[in-house]
């Protein structure tokens, strides 16, 4: 039910026409056009401060394809400093239609684990320069009745994220999870638990005595579209196997991930290992980087006797290991709290969402949502859970399996 002071609680944003601003300290540019981005995108964040899930890559491959499935108009926002020239921020965004509202949000919509704007030299230092900003940003967008923005981390490459100082943030349903290694990747293993480590050893031996294995770093579009389409079919297998629908069955998002390793394997934003035995693919995980930090982006493994030796953690420790070697010292789990996160010595890191609203219908909405919200953090503090334990047994099961 809602109350007074839940509407209250709503951000409420003017509406405003579709327009670009210019003035004398900050140019605001907004870019529909998915073949303009690709040059700026780059030259931004070369210069700029941004997570892996914001690679010119990652937001490019998605426009191109699951924007288009899900008919979300492109609002790539460029915001330079007007002086000098020097980009203050990138924000890739959407206008969408979700229960009947048009929504501004993050070019997501279910696929990116961590929504953020790129970072640029002239970015604002205090949060009241940069909400003055972001009135400015607002009055720029198109019309529509929401604007939310999920899942935003509180830093960026270790910047503060300035879309965190906005007012009426609130915390995401869910936050990361990600581990920092030292310089020595054996001072690394010496922080896991005994057992942990054990069970490494363990896998590792018991998946060489299988045949001819190897682990392997795809660096061919040709085997990155081949190994994604093994990708697909074990984890439709593993989830008709534990009775959960397949979501990422359409055409667009495969189109998505191909689209994100034939740009990004180049690049080497894109990362794709693979476990195989006797030629077989056991294990295989997809990532993306920006060299510094590494995020898992999606996880399979083949199913059977394999799953005694549990060639999903095998396929991760293998990737890090390799990885380390390379210099990259953070790793990134993602959303999710399943139980095979916390072998591998992972912390939580809060993730953050804004809404504001622009119309009547936008202000029920969120109030809505705020509420909704509310009350599942209150029932958590309490320990009770709207989920049902039979669901959650399921649910941990099958990622523990992985």
């Amino acid at each position: 039910m809602l109350n007074s002071q839940a509407l209250d609680d709503v951000a409420v944003a003017p509406a405003a026409a579709h327009s670009t601003v210019a003035q004398p300290v900050y140019d605001i540019e907004i870019v529909a056009e998915t073949d303009a981005m690709r040059a700026r995108l780059a030259a931004v964040y070369r210069d700029g401060f941004a997570t892996p899930f914001q690679t010119p890559e990652w937001i490019s491959a998605w426009y191109a394809t699951v924007g288009i499935k899900r008919e979300a108009e492109p609002l790539l926002v460029f915001v330079t400093e007007h002086a000098t020239g020097q980009a203050v921020m990138t924000l890739p965004l959407v206008r969408h239609r979700s229960d009947g509202l048009d929504v501004i949000d993050f070019a997501d919509l279910g696929v990116t684990d961590y929504n953020a704007p790129i970072l640029g030299p002239a970015a604002p230092a205090s949060p009241e320069d940069f909400r003055a900003l972001w009135e400015r940003i607002v009055k720029a967008l198109p019309k529509a009745d929401l604007v939310q923005l999920r899942k935003m981390p509180a830093t960026i490459d270790g910047h503060p994220n300035p879309l965190v100082l906005l007012r009426g943030v609130s915390p995401s349903h869910s936050p990361g999870f990600s581990v920092r290694l030292p310089d020595e990747w054996d001072g690394y293993l010496q922080t896991l638990g005994k057992k942990f480590r054990k069970e490494l050893g363990r896998s590792l031996r018991l998946f060489e005595k299988e045949g001819a294995t190897a682990f392997n770093r795809i660096d061919t579009v040709s085997e990155a579209h081949s190994v994604l389409a093994v990708m697909n079919a074990q984890q439709r297998a593993r989830l008709d196997e534990m009775g959960y629908a397949y979501v990422l069955e359409e055409d667009a998002y495969h189109a998505f991930y191909d689209g994100l390793a034939s740009e990004g394997l180049s690049s080497g934003s894109t990362v794709l290992t693979t476990l195989t035995c006797d030629g077989a693919i056991v294990a295989a995980l997809l990532g993306v980087t920006n060299g510094k930090s590494f995020a898992m982006v999606r996880l399979s493994h083949a199913g059977g006797d394999w799953m005694k030796i549990g060639p999903g953690r095998l396929v991760i420790e293998r990737t890090m290991h390799a990885l380390h070697a390379t210099g990259c010292r953070h790793f990134d789990f993602s959303l999710g709290d399943y139980p095979y996160k916390s072998g591998f010595g992972v912390t939580p890191s809060p993730l953050l969402d804004f809404v504001a609203a622009r119309s009547w219908r936008g202000r029920m909405k969120a109030a809505r949502d705020l509420t909704k919200a509310a009350v599942k953090r209150g029932l958590k503090a309490c320990g009770v859970s709207l989920v049902p334990q039979s669901v959650k047994d399921r649910y941990r099961r099958y990622h523990a399996a992985s």
